[in-house]
């Protein structure tokens, strides 16, 4: 491990909720990325299902490692947020971390019709475009992903690493509806708002430089993005819902945004409400 490394449970100050028996216990989170490897840090019971939209393959895997450091850092026991949610895997990068807007749509689609089947309250996406049309609120995507809101699904989406330029967050972090996440600590890389004069992104930051997770070798490993922001924020609703399951989305993202602390050294079109707090947020 390395001295700069940041542990997610350390980092975020969860390991004292953690103590309290509050875990992510009920709450499942579905994840859209490059899947998952199996680890000792995941458990195979709390894996709901996996399904794969790159490739007909059916046994649950990453052949590219981001999901597995992505999921690792919001679920996985010892080290993440909300070790002991449920988790739904949805494969939609390839083994080079492509995909297409037809890839996405169909995991999307997938999602709306059997979300109630897994209890599925949290979608995390840490993966975006950055095309030119992709960067207009206006976008297929962006049209998909709103359905998902409308369904009361809580959508904890990256803001991008094409920061800092004003204006640089594509879909789906652009989507109005969603909770956008930059990195406090990514002022180099973290996208920044606004999305038009009336919308300001990110809502909220989380760590996102030198985040230690796992690897699918079975071990760990540390990656630096706003992929890596999200799944602390989706772990922070998992431990909310568990105590307040009853919460919509949009209540939920007020709650966060009113629990956040402001970081004085970032420009409010990349912070948003700034850091959430959990010692705030889990009363």
């Amino acid at each position: 491990m390395s001295a700069v490394s940041k542990i997610p449970v350390e980092v975020s100050g969860a390991s004292q909720f953690h103590k309290a028996g509050i875990t992510g216990l009920g709450t499942t989170i579905a994840f859209l990325d490059s899947g998952l490897a199996p680890h000792k840090k995941i458990s195979n019971a709390r894996i709901l299902t996996f399904r794969n939209f790159v490739n007909d393959s059916i046994t649950m895997h990453d052949d590219y490692s981001h999901g597995t450091h992505v999921t690792g850092i919001a679920a996985a026991s010892t080290i993440g947020i909300a070790p002991e949610c449920n988790l739904v895997i949805l494969k939609v990068l390839d083994s080079k971390g492509h995909s297409d807007i037809g890839i996405f749509i169909r995991a999307v689609k997938w999602l709306l019709i059997h979300h109630q089947t897994y209890n599925i309250r949290i979608v995390n996406i840490s993966v975006g475009g950055n095309t030119s049309k992709l960067c207009c609120q206006d976008n297929l995507i962006n049209t998909w992903i709103k359905k998902l809101w409308a369904r009361d699904i809580i959508v904890c989406c990256s803001a991008g690493n094409n920061g800092p330029t004003p204006g640089s967050i594509c879909a789906p972090g652009n989507c109005k509806e969603v909770i956008t996440v930059g990195s406090y600590d990514g002022l180099n890389f973290s996208s920044a708002g606004p999305i038009s004069e009336e919308i300001t992104k990110p809502e909220v930051v989380a760590p996102g430089q030198h985040i230690l997770s796992l690897n699918t070798s079975n071990g760990y490993s540390i990656k630096s993005g706003t992929s890596m922001s999200v799944p602390f924020i989706s772990g922070y609703c998992a431990l909310l819902l568990q105590l307040h399951p009853t919460l919509s989305n949009e209540s939920v993202k007020k709650h966060l945004m009113k629990c956040a602390y402001n970081v004085p050294y970032l420009p409010y079109n990349m912070q948003g409400a700034g850091i959430v707090g959990l010692d705030r947020l889990l009363v």
